[in-house]
Formats: structure tokens, sequence, C-alpha cells
């Protein structure tokens, strides 16, 4: 009887030590690995995740997966709906706007800044961000080739005859850019004379497409003369295609700034790992990457010295700014009405 009990007691103790090193293993497992909420345009084997998911675990003993949505709204959707269930370390591909979208619905953890990072004097307000990390950034204008005819330089030069339909816009309801474009406007207009001249800016407006791409077509497939866009889409051109005839176009009016961050939302499981990651985002060897393969600006100038991004002329910008959800909403159904009631 004494044998057996010591038998079934080794047996318990066994059990137990095993059960242990399985959850030893599980946790061990589980701070391996960070899971990376990303759109599909990021992890496509032509965007930079690939290549920055390499680099990073190569540097670091972590494993990154993806989870891959259409498009960043469709991230931050997931998100909130998930709540503390979901498995984010960490979310890419966030502009300002994303920012207010998803104030008061998602919960992100403060990151501290690293100080040995230089940001370019156009986005020195960046490093003041608490909840979310910078990595790439571009000024907007408007994107033509050298032989436009007609000369655009400040936003009344859109009215010109010489571009009636001509001018690729998005639309503000659906996409960033078109966003853009819209604040640029209202900014720098009285209220009267910005709904005056969305009002005449219809007849000159191809159509309004709802994302970047498809106006960039348009664009392209010389369906329009002008399209709204980044600084740095000529340096595509130029890299990709060894056509050196795109141009950006300087305006008289500062320009608007496109930011792309990266957050750590308060649900993260692998909360150490995410720091990592945002953090890996701002080193040379990424922001390399990124600019390569986002064709956008790197945080810190000098990474693009002895680059073709070297030849980019920054125009005058205006200061970066997070905004009010509400005047967001103002704006976006004025514009709608001037749409609705010309007919469109």
């Amino acid at each position: 009887m004494k044998h057996f009990i010591i038998f079934i007691a080794l047996i318990f103790s066994g059990l137990i030590i095993a059960f242990m090193n399985s959850n030893t293993n599980k946790v061990t497992t589980d701070n391996l690995v960070i899971t990376v909420y990303a759109s599909s345009s990021f992890v496509a084997k032509w965007g930079p995740g690939p290549a920055l998911a390499s680099l990073f675990e190569k540097q670091n003993n972590l494993k990154v997966e993806f989870v891959v949505s259409s498009d960043v709204s469709m991230t931050l959707q997931k998100i909130s709906f998930e709540g503390k269930n979901s498995i984010a370390d960490v979310v890419v591909g966030l502009d300002q706007f994303d920012l207010t979208r998803s104030a008061g619905k998602i919960k992100w953890k403060d990151i501290t800044k690293n100080s040995s990072v230089s940001y370019s004097p156009e986005i020195e307000d960046l490093a003041k961000q608490q909840a979310f990390l910078a990595y790439n950034w571009a000024p907007m204008s408007f994107v033509t080739r050298q032989d436009l005819a007609v000369t655009v330089e400040k936003l009344d030069d859109l009215l010109k005859p010489e571009l009636k339909g001509k001018i690729a816009l998005q639309d503000p309801r659906t996409s960033s850019p078109g966003l853009q474009f819209l604040i640029w406007v209202f900014e720098n207009k009285s209220m009267s004379d910005a709904k005056q001249f969305l009002k005449s800016l219809n007849q000159q407006v191809h159509s309004y497409s709802a994302g970047w791409s498809a106006a960039y077509g348009l664009f392209k497939n010389k369906q329009a003369d002008i399209v709204f866009s980044y600084v740095t889409s000529p340096i595509y051109h130029l890299v990709e295609e060894k056509d050196p005839s795109y141009i950006s176009l300087e305006f008289k009016e500062a320009h608007p700034l496109q930011i792309e961050f990266a957050g750590i939302p308060d649900s993260c499981k692998n909360c150490e790992g995410a720091n990592k990651f945002v953090h890996f985002l701002q080193t040379t060897e990424a922001q390399k990457i990124l600019m390569t393969k986002n064709y956008m600006l790197p945080i810190e100038s000098k990474t693009k010295n002895s680059t073709a991004f070297d030849s980019i002329k920054v125009y005058k910008t205006k200061p970066f700014k997070v905004y009010d959800k509400v005047q967001l909403d103002d704006w976006i159904q004025i514009w709608s009405e001037v749409r609705k009631n010309e007919g469109f």
C-alpha cells in the first residue's frame, strides 16, 4: 500500500510539472509573437510589410504575424468590435483622421518617444504625440505632367476654363486625400467663398473617386490632367518607370500634410514586443524600406540623403493638427449639400 501511495504521488507530481511547463511554454510562445493589424496594401509583396517583418525578426527574437483588413477603417472597426478580446498588439497605417475617428472608441497605450530620433523640421510637432508614433509623411498637392498647358499655382487657378472636366479628386467622405483637399479649401477661404469655390469646382472635376487609387488611375489613363496626390508621387514614376515627366505643383497656399502612424491598443497581448516594433519603424533601416515601398518621406530627413527622394522640394506646409470630428463632419456636410444642390 505504501508503494502504491508513493507511485500515485509521483504520477500526480509529474502531471503538475507537465501542466506548469505547458503554461510556461505557452507564455513563452505568446511572448515570441507580435500581432500587427494592417491594410492589404501594407502587407502586399510590393508593400513594406514583408521586408519590415523579415528585418525585425532578424534583429529580435520575435515573430511578426499580420492580420489583414481591406483598409484602416475596417481595421479600427474590427478592434472596436473585438474589445478586450482583440489580439492586436500594433496597428499600422493610421493617419491623423483615424486618430480622430478612433477617439472614444479605442483606448491606446502611450508610447515613450525615442529622444535620439530627429524629426524633420516640418513635422517637429509629431514628437509631442503621446499615443501614436509617426513613421512616414508627405505634403499633398496636385500632380501633373510637365506638358500641362495652364499655370496652376493657387487654389483659384483650379477654376481656369482649360481644366474643365480635367481634375481628378477624391470623395472626402471615403478618402483621406479627399478630406485633406476639403480642409485645404475651408482653411484658406471664408465660409461663403469656400461654398462658392466648391460650387464652381464641381464643373471642373472629372469625378470624385471613392479613393486615391481610382482618382490616380484616371490621371494615369489621361482622362484627367491633374490629380490631388502626394508630392512624392512623381518619384515613383521616376524610380519604377524611369519616367521624369511627372511633377507636383507648388501652391501659394501652405500645403496639407499626410502623416502615417503606428499605435498600440490598450488591449495588446504582447505589449513589450509591440513597443519594440513601433520604435523599430523609426530606425534608419526600417525608414529606408518605408520610404522606397510606400513612396513617402522618412521621419528623419537624413534618411533620404543620396536617394531620389533627396530631390523633392518640400513646399511650405501647414502645421500638423488633429481635427475635431464635429468640425470635419460639418465641412463634409457642406460639401455634400453643394454637390446635391448642383445636381451631382
